[in-house]
């Protein structure tokens, strides 16, 4: 007999059993709101009878990304997972290979099919939103060495994906874009799909970015819609003439840590672009952290301690008529409602990992991959308040990679899991059922 450091031997069993019981949940959220009739409505049906419709395609990659899959020959701990497919009534799933040549095949109507999708799903996403409609716009870059990769502004080969957020967490529109394509390219094009993704009933109110937005172009089109824009600006020669020139600053922030000093002055000034309609507002932050010297502290004057602070300046342009405070606030919520959410998208969806070498069928998995984050960030009210801001590996941890037993009784079939899920699990099913209705 094979000796062993513990008393406890292995041997096989026939029971129907699966480590994903609360994905399982997930997989009839998705039936709820009737995701595979709109990949059936949206994406171009098979030409033949024998042929997988585009909702046996698109389920088991959803539930593969929340799994946290990296790539299409992930596809296998769906397939043998036989409990969830029970359930879930997974008859037929496609190799690897059949879904990639079916990303191939499909290319920009698969895109644009996803589009609508989204399209769709956001009606229901904008029904919780009661606030005025923010949107979020940013490049991101993910770097990869397939063939149809290109060098980014980054210097290493991959692409440069646009994305948009609505209110900081439904992502509205993903563009893929090929490396070489600068993040200030066509933003104001960008900004207007964003805009015909909304229901003609819904109008947005504020547009948010980095500066590679500050385009007079958008500038001019916010203005004329109605639409506050607060976006970072350039620190070019005459910004950094008006700069000097300003006489009154006020305190904005003060803090003493225990490794610096931190503090923010702003200001204002009135700005126009050579080409552009409007005028508007710079708001100016003067940040300086000035390190502490605890042994030189005593024997250094004030100036000699300032020769080692740092200063620097970041500028946002606006046309809003808020308080310059609430302005800073507002535009550096961008951290957590834009750049936080391309790194869940990139990183807990793992979108830095594509299949294939061909463009458009790359540009058509992103767009998998944008659906199943947003299906995320639906499937999130159902849960209990204090997991709505979870990040999907932590959903994993807590929900999706719950154990279980797939038993059948007198010809119902029944989910077995420890007593402590039994009620969590269960909530969060009347909330699917109720989601179902609406």
């Amino acid at each position: 007999m094979t000796q062993t450091v513990l008393n406890f031997s292995i041997a096989s069993t026939d029971e129907r059993l699966t480590p994903r019981s609360g994905e399982i949940l997930f997989g009839e959220y998705l039936k709820a709101i009737g995701v595979d009739k709109l990949c059936d409505l949206h994406l171009p049906l098979p030409q033949s009878n024998r042929g997988y419709t585009p909702s046996t395609f698109i389920q088991p990659l959803l539930l593969m990304l929340h799994s946290g899959g990296k790539s299409l020959e992930d596809l296998r701990v769906i397939r043998e997972d036989h409990a969830m497919r029970e359930i879930l009534h997974l008859k037929d799933i496609p190799t690897a290979s059949a879904i990639g040549k079916w990303l191939k095949r499909l290319g920009v109507m698969g895109v644009y099919g996803i589009e609508n999708i989204n399209k769709r799903l956001l009606k229901r996403y904008l029904k919780r939103v009661k606030e005025p409609l923010v949107l979020d716009i940013d490049a991101s870059v993910i770097e990869s060495h397939k063939e149809s990769a290109v060098y980014t502004y980054k210097m290493f080969p991959g692409y440069t994906p646009m994305i948009g957020h609505i209110n900081g967490g439904y992502m509205i529109l993903g563009e893929f874009r090929s490396g070489n394509i600068a993040p200030a390219d066509t933003n104001l094009e960008f900004v207007k799909r964003c805009i015909t993704q909304l229901p003609k009933t819904q109008a947005l109110a504020y547009v948010r970015a980095d500066s590679a937005s500050y385009q007079h172009e958008l500038f001019d089109y916010c203005d004329e819609h109605g639409i506050i824009y607060t976006i970072g600006a350039h620190l070019d020669n005459r910004v950094l003439e008006s700069i000097q020139e300003i006489k009154q600053w006020k305190s904005m922030t003060h803090y003493e840590g225990k490794n610096h000093h931190l503090q923010e002055d702003v200001a204002e000034f009135i700005h126009t672009m050579n080409e552009g309609k409007n005028a508007f507002r710079m708001i100016v932050i003067k940040k300086r952290v000035t390190p502490i010297l605890p042994t030189l502290e005593e024997t250094l004057s004030e100036e000699e301690k300032l020769q080692y602070a740092k200063e620097r300046y970041s500028v946002i342009a606006t046309n809003s008529d808020e308080d310059i405070e609430d302005v800073v606030k507002f535009y550096r919520q961008r951290g957590d409602t834009s750049e936080n959410r391309i790194k869940e998208l990139k990183n807990g969806f793992n979108l830095k990992y594509l299949p294939t070498s061909d463009f458009i069928a790359n540009a058509f998995y992103f767009q998998i991959g944008v659906l199943a984050y947003n299906l995320f960030v639906l499937f999130k009210e159902t849960l209990q308040e204090s997991w709505q801001r979870h990040t999907i590996q932590t959903l994993r941890y807590k929900l999706y990679n719950i154990a279980g037993k797939v038993i059948k009784h007198s010809r119902e079939t029944i989910l077995k899991v420890n007593e402590q899920f039994v009620e969590i699990l269960n909530a969060i099913r009347q909330k699917c059922y109720v989601a179902s209705l609406l």
